[in-house]
């Protein structure tokens, strides 16, 4: 699930020189170029270095079932440990309590490198409606204030069928609001 194209209307977000929110979080113009540097649709969402920062990534699934789940985040603040305490990743309002990670420091927001990190192995998905919650938390990764990875997508890896609405039209839409 493309982090760019979940419902971001109501997403507030903060950079290292700006503040956005909704679709102008979204960074990239979905080229090839920026899909060869990795960005699975050309894009990524930045901005998150903020506590208010949460996105939702919004899914069905036919059954029951559990699910590895990973994630696909970048970072510009250097090299930056994420855990639970600082990066919350959450499955159905229950916190996922993963492995501290490191993010690698990409050179520039226009050569993002993006790194798969697998949160859990043993996930619990419902028949029906699931949320996967990413929310940034009170923290220091920018030395004295808060920081935040910056996010590609959300992989889950599970014998269920799952069903999403991507909101492609999200790029397009920046600048709108």
């Amino acid at each position: 699930m493309e982090a760019e194209y979940v419902d971001i209307v109501d997403v507030v977000g903060s950079g290292l020189s700006s503040d956005q929110s909704g679709y102008n979080l979204i960074y990239g113009d979905g080229t090839q170029a920026q899909k060869d540097l990795g960005w699975s649709s050309g894009y990524y969402v930045g901005y998150t270095y903020t506590t208010e920062f949460k996105l939702d990534f919004v899914f069905k699934a036919d059954k029951a079932t559990t699910a590895t789940i990973i994630i696909r985040l970048g970072s510009e603040l250097g090299d930056i440990m994420l855990t639970p305490d600082n990066f919350e990743v959450s499955l159905n309002g229950t916190p996922i309590n993963y492995a501290a990670m490191t993010i690698q420091n990409s050179e520039s927001m226009a050569k993002m490198k993006f790194e798969d990190k697998t949160l859990t192995s043993n996930a619990s998905l419902l028949q029906g409606e699931n949320t996967i919650s990413v929310r940034i938390l009170d923290n220091d990764l920018r030395g004295s204030t808060t920081g935040g990875p910056t996010i590609d997508c959300v992989k889950i890896r599970t014998d269920a069928i799952l069903r999403y609405t991507e909101n492609t039209d999200n790029p397009a839409n920046r600048g709108s609001i």
